[in-house]
């Protein structure tokens, strides 16, 4: 009788090895989880900035090929310019997620920030607002707020076209917790600067045909 009550006993005190796997499996879920949105958003990220380098490249080099073929004289032309490279930088990034594209006018009213400098030591409107696109410089926006200057480059006097975006990207893990000491942690946003020149060499009967 002892020994069957013995038996009774280790058998119900005996655990299902079933539940012990689904508790070990709900603990280590949200690390794979976790681990899952960071590759994701890893990959997200870094095509947001191959497609930011990108728009920024090219708006360049179209700008400065638009400039050398009309060359802007009062300031005017040169808002016209900058409205127009804005404008391809914005369209080349139509595509990423919270751009604030407009089909009809091209311009991206938030979203991302772009500025432009035309380095031929006459530009009046470096870095300036762009109409259509974002007056406000965030403040994570640290490279849009670098000194601009529109002096020109190289011992033959090329002149040069800068364009800076700014895109604010989000992640799908969007977390913000407020940590004691006045620390935090935001693994949520993303801002990817890129800035990028391009230039284009006077011809050679000098400065002032080009």
């Amino acid at each position: 009788m002892k020994l069957v009550a013995r038996r009774r006993r280790s058998a119900s005190g005996s655990r299902d090895p079933r539940g012990q796997s689904l508790v070990e499996f709900a603990l280590v879920l949200p690390l794979l989880l976790i681990l899952l949105l960071g590759v994701v958003d890893f990959g997200r990220v870094f095509s947001a900035g191959i497609t930011t380098e990108t728009a920024a490249r090219d708006a360049a080099e179209t700008g400065a090929i638009s400039r050398l073929r009309t060359p802007p004289t009062v300031p005017a032309d040169y808002q016209a310019l900058h409205e127009e490279i804005a404008k391809i930088a914005c369209s080349e990034s139509r595509l990423l997620p919270n751009t604030t594209f407009d089909e009809t006018t091209r311009t991206c009213a938030s979203q991302p920030v772009i500025r432009v400098c035309v380095h031929d030591g006459a530009d009046p409107a470096c870095g300036q607002p762009i109409s259509g696109f974002a007056a406000v410089i965030p403040p994570e926006c640290s490279q849009m707020g670098n000194a601009w200057s529109n002096v020109t480059s190289g011992e033959s006097a090329s002149h040069a076209v800068e364009v800076r975006i700014c895109y604010h990207f989000t992640t799908l893990f969007n977390l913000h917790l407020n940590l004691p000491l006045n620390y935090g942690l935001n693994l949520g946003d993303i801002w990817l600067q890129r800035a990028r020149f391009f230039v284009v060499d006077c011809p050679p009967l000098g400065v002032a045909t080009c």
